[in-house]
């Protein structure tokens, strides 16, 4: 009976040690089954997350496109803005230097109108007799100072329309 019971005995032992076996070999699958399914996951995870980064590459890549974009509208608006102000400059100068042609000609006018009232007013009073020798010089003179301002006036004239 020694023997049976040491059989059994053996034969539970067995038994139990080929379940533990097999359940050691069951966790082993279990753990490599387990291992494959997180790196399938992680891979899943890295392939994601190159995505995400590509297309946030492209995202960044449109946005510094468009910043190019509107950099360069900016630059154009504002070369234009530069000209429209340049013009409006120019303008206002051709404006202030017909202004003042047209104020230098009247001038001239003026000291023309003068000199001829004073040499009238010379031939007149001589042809008359009114005028004495001092009066005379007098008038003579104040004819030759109109006639250097006629003078000045017509230079002045001059550099005004070369500037033109």
């Amino acid at each position: 009976m020694k023997k049976i019971v040491l059989a059994g005995m053996l034969l539970a032992f067995s038994a139990t040690s080929l379940f533990a076996q097999e359940q050691e070999t069951e966790k082993v699958e279990n753990a490599k089954t387990t291992e494959e399914v997180l790196k399938v996951e992680e891979n899943a995870k890295l392939e994601a997350a190159a995505k995400a980064e590509e297309a946030a590459k492209l995202a960044e890549k449109e946005a510094k496109k468009l910043e190019k974009e509107q950099k360069a509208a900016e630059k154009k608006a504002k070369k234009e803005a530069k000209e429209i102000k340049k013009k409006e400059k120019e303008a206002k100068k051709a404006a202030k230097l017909k202004s003042a042609i047209a104020k230098q000609e009247r001038n001239i006018s003026k000291v023309e109108r003068k000199i001829t009232k004073l040499e009238n007013k010379l031939s007149l009073d001589t042809a008359a007799g009114k005028l004495s020798p001092v009066a005379t010089e007098k008038l003579k003179s104040s004819i030759a100072k109109q006639k250097l301002k006629l003078v000045k006036e017509n230079v002045k004239l001059n550099k005004l329309e070369r500037k033109q």
